[in-house]
């Protein structure tokens, strides 16, 4: 399988391809398109499942990670996703993914329509997401028209409390101004704290306390 030629990617995303080919040859085609998070920034995502043993999982946004993930899922044999979408009809069509490739007892989109101020996923939506996260994933709703850049903004209060000991946040699309002001408000109204991968695009965040933990823990100076 080549990879697609999709705007904004770089070279480390050709090289991410690379790695993800075993989750990306086990199924069907997958839509790729200009809001379809970069290689790079999957790879950074897929990691934290692994060597965090990440097993309960909600993903703002559907699309080719929402696939890619539930298939690393099933080859881990353990792990739940669900996942936020306020496009009703592109809902449908990733669940029909997940279904075709027998994922569906893995993953699911849920249709949450956008409410409020800044738009966010409609509360009723909510209620189907599981009480305890480790892992929470914000890559929608879409943010890049101007008037726009803080839709993501509500996902770490909406759902901070959910999110179990030892828990991570990934923020995609880093590169933007809108995402940049979002981290600098979440990391002065809460305890979380966010390190940057610019060539993955996005951003990972613990607790602080948590995050202190990990950095001693890698760096024995």
């Amino acid at each position: 399988m080549s990879a697609p030629a999709t705007v904004g990617w770089r070279e480390e995303d050709l090289h991410a391809w690379h790695i993800l080919r075993p989750l990306l040859d086990r199924g069907g085609y997958l839509p790729w398109s200009t809001g379809s998070m970069r290689p790079a920034g999957l790879v950074a995502v897929c990691n934290e499942i692994v060597h965090g043993a990440r097993t309960r999982i909600v993903e703002c946004g559907s699309g080719v990670s929402t696939v890619v993930l539930a298939r690393l899922l099933r080859e881990r044999e353990a792990g739940r996703l669900l996942a936020l979408e306020h496009d009703g009809h592109w809902a449908a069509l990733v669940n029909e993914q997940l279904r075709r490739e027998t994922l569906d007892g893995i993953a699911r989109v849920l249709d949450a329509p956008l409410e409020g101020e800044p738009p966010w996923y409609a509360p009723a939506a909510l209620i189907e997401l599981p009480d305890e996260l480790d892992l929470l994933l914000v890559d929608g709703p879409p943010a890049y028209d101007a008037g726009h850049q803080a839709r993501r903004a509500p996902a770490l209060p909406r759902l901070q409390e959910r999110l179990v000991a030892g828990a991570a946040v990934v923020l995609d699309d880093i590169a933007r101004p809108g995402e940049r002001a979002i981290l600098a408000g979440w990391e002065a109204s809460t305890d979380w704290r966010f390190a940057l991968d610019e060539r993955a695009g996005a951003a990972i965040g613990r607790r602080r306390h948590e995050a202190r933990a990990t950095t001693l823990i890698r760096d024995p100076t």
